[in-house]
């Protein structure tokens, strides 16, 4: 069913200059031709941050041995710019600030209980879980709670301070936009949120096939029709497949990964391109960087191509990108330049295969680029936060 959008009455803001030039690529176009660039977070590193990665095939990772966070199925890490500093959501609804400039130091930001107590103050439904999560601001962070399928505020210095943000508390998950305290989510996969440096906060509904943006207390949807499929195009006809990982580029781009966990589409890199917005609402069109649809790790640029459940996306300020076929185990990047997708952490990508990866198998992976190139990745499903670069 598609779902009737309310247009957004917002000033037309397109940034010729964002002090981004490192850039590589920065070809995309709305369907008006005119893009308006989304601005990357100045607080948190989900995207546009760090050089690009150094690997050498076979390399060892580096474990982090944590004290106090334990993980779930669906655990997911995001970080702050500069400091070097991550958050984890884990077990129990719980989250932790971990501390990675030296030994890794982890403070609770929130404690089991806390989240049900506010979801679910009459404990009538399942517990709460977390997952995706992005730093706001400079004082809070935005996290998905799977359970009733809405976004909390956190801050980032209170412990156990949550308040909701998006969404109706809710089991039975819907898709609704409107005023935040009344939109419907569905989040049935782990996935990524992301804030950007213009106030914007853009997520991917994995269970409603679609991506949303939150601006100023408002919940639209940008791109996709709720029903799982594959097609490129504008926003209003574009099609998607369990979108799960999100990532803006320097260039302004709303990069997507999708799983295809309905078995309609997915397995590819997107791009979404912002056009003008007026009255009649948001323009823009979603066109396909690579894959082509085979759920497989397969070398090669743009639809020669094959990506296998991609997840966990993160971008470097040359236009890297950076994800996890998380079928296969096996980390990916894609070359903006060449349009190519590789397996870095191996020869090739065959040898990736053979060798059986480096994550678990149908895992859930996250991964998180710092300002000084460093990668890290979280494997849920084995329950391990390891560095990755240098």
């Amino acid at each position: 069913m598609k779902v009737q959008r309310a247009a957004l009455v917002l000033p037309l803001v397109v940034l010729v200059s964002t002090g981004l030039g490192a850039c590589r690529n920065s070809s995309a176009s709305g369907s008006s031709g005119s893009v308006v660039a989304l601005v990357p977070s100045t607080d948190g590193n989900d995207g546009c941050n760090g050089a690009s990665q150094s690997f050498t095939p076979g390399q060892a990772f580096t474990p982090l041995t944590l004290a106090t966070w334990s993980p779930w199925a669906m655990s997911q890490v995001a970080g702050a710019r500069v400091s070097n500093e991550l958050f984890a959501t884990g077990a129990g609804a719980t989250l932790v600030a971990i501390d990675v400039s030296g030994a890794p130091v982890e403070t609770e930001l929130i404690s089991a209980g806390t989240v049900d107590a506010l979801v679910d103050p009459g404990a009538f439904g399942p517990p709460a879980e977390l997952s995706g999560l992005c730093v706001l601001d400079a004082d809070n962070l935005l996290v998905m709670e799977h359970s009733h399928n809405v976004v909390l505020l956190v801050s980032r210095s209170v412990p156990d301070s949550v308040s909701l943000f998006a969404g109706l508390p809710l089991t039975v998950p819907g898709l609704a936009d409107g005023p935040a305290s009344l939109s419907r989510f569905n989040f049935a996969e782990a996935a990524q949120i992301v804030a950007t440096g213009d106030g914007r906060v853009l997520i991917a509904d994995s269970g409603n096939h679609v991506i949303r943006q939150i601006r100023d207390g408002f919940v639209s949807t940008l791109a996709g029709t709720g029903a799982p499929f594959f097609a490129d195009g504008d926003l209003t006809s574009s099609l998607f497949d369990t979108p799960s990982g999100l990532s803006i580029d320097c260039a302004g781009r709303l990069l997507i990964t999708e799983l295809g966990a309905m078995g309609a589409g997915g397995n590819r890199l997107r791009e979404l391109a912002l056009g003008q917005e007026s009255f009649f609402g948001i323009q823009g069109t979603v066109s396909t960087l690579a894959g082509d649809g085979t759920q497989l790790t397969v070398e090669g640029a743009e639809n020669l191509a094959s990506l296998a459940a991609p997840m966990g996306l993160v971008t470097s300020t040359d236009g890297e990108a950076y994800f996890v076929d998380s079928a296969t185990g096996v980390l990916r990047r894609f070359d903006p330049m060449s349009g190519n997708v590789d397996c870095p952490l191996w020869v090739d990508c065959n040898a990736a295969v053979t060798g059986g990866g480096r994550f678990t198998n149908g895992g859930v992976l996250s991964l998180v680029s710092t300002d000084a190139g460093i990668l890290y990745a979280l494997d849920a499903s084995a329950g391990t936060l390891v560095r990755v670069t240098p």
